[in-house]
C-alpha cells in the first residue's frame, strides 16, 4: 500500500507535465506549430495557426498544407517538394511568402521536421512557423535604399569626370604656357589646381568601383583563390619591383566566389601593404589560408609601418586616412571595397597591428556545400619554409 501511494505522486507529475506540454503548444500564438499526416493533411492545430493563417482548428484541420503557399508556389508544388525533402534528410527549412486565410501575404520561416515510428517508418511530418514580414519588409526597404544612393554615387562620380577632366586640360595649358613667365606664387597656385585635379579624378575612379560593387551582374566566377592572387599580382607588377617587395603565399582553397571581386580584394591589400612599407627595408607579405569550421580564414601578413589598434575599425570606413596623402598616396577608399567585398561573399574582415610591428589582414570566406579542395598553385619556387615565393626579381 505504501509502495502504490509512494508512486502515484511521479505518475500525476508525468501526467501533468504532459498536460502541460500540449497546453503550452497549443496556446502559444507567436509560432503556428502543426502536424501533417505522409500525404500533407493537417491533422493539429495551436493558437499560433490562427494568429498567423487566420484558420480555427475546425477550419484547420483536415486541410492540405499547400493551402498555406501563395497560388504561384502551388502551381509549382513547392508543398509537395518540401515534404520529400525532408522525407530524404530528415528535416527541410523554407523562408518565403505564405498565403492567410483572408487572402493577404505574409513572409514566414518554416522548419519542417519528418516523423517516424520505433520502426522506422514515415508517419507524418511536424513544421514550425514564424512571421517575418516585418523583417522582411525592412530588408527590402534598406535594400532599395542603398541601390539607390550607390546608383547616386555611380552617377555622380560618372558625370563629374568630364568637367574635371576639362578643368585639369586648361591647367596644364596654362601651366605649359605660362609657368615661369609669371611670379613664383602663380606657378606655385598652377601646380595646387594640377594636383589637385589628380586628386580628384583618383577620388572619383574609387568612389565608382565603390559603387559599382553591388551593380556588377554575371562576373564569371572563381575557380581558385591562388589563380585570383595571381591576376592580382600581374596588376601590381610596377609597384612590386620598385619597391623591391617579396610575395609568398600557401595552397589557397578554391571556392564559388566573384573572380573580379576577389583580384580586387587581394590587390588592395597587397598593395596596401606594399605602400605602407618601411623606409630601411623591402616589404615581405606572405598569404596564407586556414579552414575553421565553416569558413575559410584567409590571412595576408605583412612588415611595414603597422598602425595603432584603436584604428583597427575605423580603416575600413569610407575616406578614413591614418596618414596624410603627401605621405602615402591615396584616397583612403581601398579597404571600404575591400570591407564591402567581403561582405557580399558572406565573409568578415578585420586587422590585426601595432606601430612598427607590422600589419595582418584576416577576411573569411565561407565553405560551400560541395566541399571546397585545396588547389595546388604553378610552382614558382618553394622557399626554406615550403612556402610559394613570388619575389620582384622574378617578376
Amino acid at each position: 500500500m505504501n509502495e502504490q501511494n509512494s508512486d502515484r505522486p511521479s505518475e500525476l507529475s508525468n501526467l501533468q507535465a504532459a498536460h502541460l506540454y500540449r497546453m503550452q503548444v497549443r496556446e502559444l500564438r507567436n509560432y503556428a506549430m502543426f502536424m501533417l499526416d505522409p500525404q500533407g493533411i493537417i491533422t493539429s492545430w495551436n493558437a499560433g495557426v490562427e494568429h498567423l493563417l487566420g484558420y480555427s482548428e475546425e477550419e484547420w484541420i483536415g486541410m492540405h498544407a499547400s493551402v498555406i503557399f501563395t497560388p504561384e508556389e502551388k502551381a509549382v508544388e513547392v508543398c509537395e517538394s518540401e515534404m520529400q525533402l525532408a522525407r530524404n534528410t530528415g528535416s527541410a527549412t523554407d523562408i518565403r511568402w505564405h498565403r492567410h486565410k483572408n487572402g493577404k501575404e505574409f513572409f514566414a520561416n518554416g522548419f519542417m521536421n519528418a516523423l517516424h515510428d520505433e520502426r522506422g517508418t514515415l508517419i507524418g511530418y511536424a513544421k514550425i512557423m514564424s512571421d517575418e514580414t516585418a523583417r522582411k519588409q525592412l530588408q527590402d526597404s534598406l535594400t532599395e535604399s542603398n541601390t539607390a544612393l550607390e546608383q547616386f554615387a555611380y552617377v555622380a562620380s560618372h558625370d563629374l569626370q568630364e568637367p574635371l577632366r576639362t578643368m585639369s586640360a586648361f591647367a596644364q595649358l596654362l601651366s605649359a604656357k605660362y609657368r615661369g613667365k609669371l611670379d613664383t606664387e602663380a606657378d606655385k597656385f598652377l601646380d595646387f589646381i594640377m594636383t589637385g585635379a589628380v586628386r580628384m579624378g583618383s577620388l572619383i575612379q574609387d568612389l565608382l568601383a565603390y559603387a559599382r560593387l553591388t551593380t556588377e551582374n554575371e562576373r564569371p566566377a572563381s575557380i581558385a583563390l591562388d589563380e585570383d592572387l595571381e591576376a592580382a599580382l600581374t596588376h601590381l607588377e610596377q609597384a612590386i619591383t620598385e619597391s623591391g617587395a617579396s610575395i609568398t603565399h600557401d595552397p589557397l582553397p578554391t571556392l564559388a566566389v566573384d573572380r573580379g571581386q576577389m583580384v580586387r580584394l587581394f590587390q588592395n591589400l597587397i598593395g596596401n601593404a606594399v605602400k605602407y612599407r618601411k623606409a630601411d627595408q623591402p616589404s615581405r607579405v606572405h598569404i596564407s589560408a586556414e579552414q575553421q569550421g565553416s569558413e575559410w580564414v584567409i590571412s595576408i601578413q605583412d612588415n611595414g609601418i603597422g598602425f595603432d589598434p584603436k584604428f583597427a575599425s575605423a580603416i575600413f570606413l569610407p575616406f578614413k586616412r591614418l596618414h596624410s596623402a603627401d605621405e602615402y598616396p591615396g584616397t583612403g577608399v581601398g579597404l571600404a571595397i575591400c570591407r564591402r567585398i567581403v561582405q557580399a561573399q558572406g565573409g568578415r574582415i578585420w586587422a590585426e597591428s601595432a606601430p612598427g610591428e607590422g600589419t595582418t589582414f584576416f577576411f573569411t570566406l565561407p565553405v560551400e556545400s560541395r566541399a571546397a579542395l585545396k588547389h595546388t598553385p604553378p610552382v614558382d619556387g618553394p622557399t626554406q619554409d615550403g612556402s610559394l615565393s613570388i619575389t620582384a626579381s622574378h617578376r
